[in-house]
């Protein structure tokens, strides 16, 4: 039992400053996992290093040790090859895709992303941005953050926009409340309006928008201006990414 507890400890201390070192060797990238071919590796090393602190035979723990040598110095490679080759970097670490072109949402590049709409909203708001008309591009990076341009009638967010949200309105009306994202209806927030799916149903056709379905994104103030994308167009209009 007491040479147990005795590997155990030591094999614990060994395989923490050999992961140490490996990662040292590796590069400082390494520590905030920045791409998939980053975080990949960083994974898998953990798993390893995990695998030998563990483990309690002697055997499984050198096997383990060797092969985080070996993975170890694959990455170093792989590394060293995504210096020389523009091509390998696209394949291991992607590359950024346009989300937002001049105010409108390219759906196809959303969909490939995975990211939908509520998410990409999210991070709109983390830069300070409730409404992404106000926005340029969008590009989401392949560290998985997403970098704007700001049109440059957008204005700069006040601390009382944070409560609420900002007033998007040309007059002064309030800040919008999202009713409608990607189709799917906030029933609460409809409420909370005070209108109905019936006010909702004369806004679309007041917009000759035939469909829900076909609503991106509908938010509406106190005074009852709407702010409606209905797009409908193929993204091929605008290839980028």
């Amino acid at each position: 039992m007491h040479i147990h507890w005795f590997f155990v400890t030591i094999s614990t201390l060994v395989t923490f400053a050999l992961l140490l070192m490996l990662v040292r060797w590796i590069g400082s990238t390494q520590l905030t996992q920045l791409t998939y071919f980053n975080w990949v590796a960083g994974s898998s090393m953990g798993n390893l290093a995990a695998n030998m602190m563990s483990t309690t035979d002697r055997t499984a723990w050198v096997t383990s040790g060797f092969s985080l040598i070996v993975f170890t110095l694959a990455t170093v490679v792989a590394a060293f090859i995504a210096l020389k080759s523009r091509e390998f970097r696209r394949i291991t670490n992607g590359e950024p895709i346009v989300l937002i072109h001049k105010g409108v949402l390219l759906r196809g590049n959303l969909r490939q992303t995975k990211v939908n709409l509520d998410v990409l909203m999210m991070m709109l708001r983390e830069k300070g941005y409730f409404d992404y008309a106000d926005i340029e591009y969008g590009i989401l990076e392949p560290t998985g953050n997403l970098s704007i341009l700001p049109t440059q009638a957008s204005q700069s967010v006040s601390k009382a926009d944070l409560v609420k949200g900002p007033d998007l309105s040309p007059k002064g009306q309030g800040p919008f409340i999202e009713i409608v994202i990607d189709g799917g209806i906030d029933e609460d927030k409809l409420q909370s309006t005070g209108h109905d799916r019936a006010w909702l149903e004369q806004v679309l056709r007041a917009h000759q928008v035939r469909s829900l379905q076909d609503v991106m994104y509908l938010a509406v103030n106190e005074e009852g201006e709407v702010i409606l994308d209905a797009h409908r167009r193929d993204d091929s209009d605008h290839p980028l990414t």
